[in-house]
């Protein structure tokens, strides 16, 4: 089966967010430039205020931003890890300092050639499974761009198969369930240039696969 057709297609410039002043968000932001070396855009949906979309835009492709975090190098200059917190720490002191008001709802992580869009699935998935999701992509990127060759622009992380829901409260569960971690590392969803429907990277396989998928975007 193909993937399915709705476009998942994200930008920070086509909805409607506005900023929220939460204590500790200024900081949160210049310890997540300092270790990422980018501009970052913290936002807020007007329904949702306590749910950030994070967008995190880099001067640097897919490629070189994905081995950098899983290396934690520049060519020969390694990085001090314990510094180069990768999101965690940071996001960590900013719900203290604010008493646990905030989780991450959406991280876009904005590279040159690609951008990846990593849903949050339950409570404080996204700064709890960073670290292993940038490692794994790292590790899987010679599978998902068919050796380099063709670069998605759009990478959804993750996607499920239609066929898992049964119904709205099912897909509410899966969101919120703490013990299903390895659902970062079941399906992604890829966007190609001149493509219309999104492919699906099965991450277990090592392959991609047709098939019917949900995007979370609510």
């Amino acid at each position: 089966m193909s993937a399915n057709k709705k476009d998942g297609r994200k930008s920070l410039k086509t909805t409607s967010f506005i900023r929220k002043n939460v204590s500790g968000l200024d900081i949160f932001k210049l310890k997540i430039e300092k270790d990422f070396f980018c501009d970052v855009k913290i936002l807020n949906q007007a329904k949702d205020l306590n749910n950030l979309i994070i967008e995190v835009n880099f001067n640097f492709n897919l490629s070189f931003g994905l081995s950098l975090f899983t290396n934690r190098k520049i060519g020969n200059v390694k990085l001090n890890n314990e510094d180069y917190c990768l999101f965690s720490n940071a996001f960590e002191n900013l719900k203290n300092t604010c008493d646990n008001c905030v989780d991450i709802k959406e991280l876009n992580f904005v590279f040159e050639d690609c951008t990846i869009i990593i849903h949050r699935i339950y409570e404080n998935s996204i700064s709890n499974k960073l670290n292993d999701l940038l490692e794994q992509l790292n590790k899987n990127i010679l599978y998902f761009t068919r050796g380099l060759s063709k670069v998605p622009f759009e990478i959804h992380v993750p996607v499920f198969e239609e066929k898992i829901f049964n119904s709205d409260n099912e897909l509410l569960f899966l969101r919120m369930n703490e013990k299903r971690n390895e659902d970062y590392f079941a399906f992604w969803g890829l966007y190609f240039e001149n493509q219309i429907e999104a492919d699906i990277y099965d991450y277990l396989n090592k392959d991609i696969i047709d098939g019917e998928l949900i995007m979370i975007n609510q």
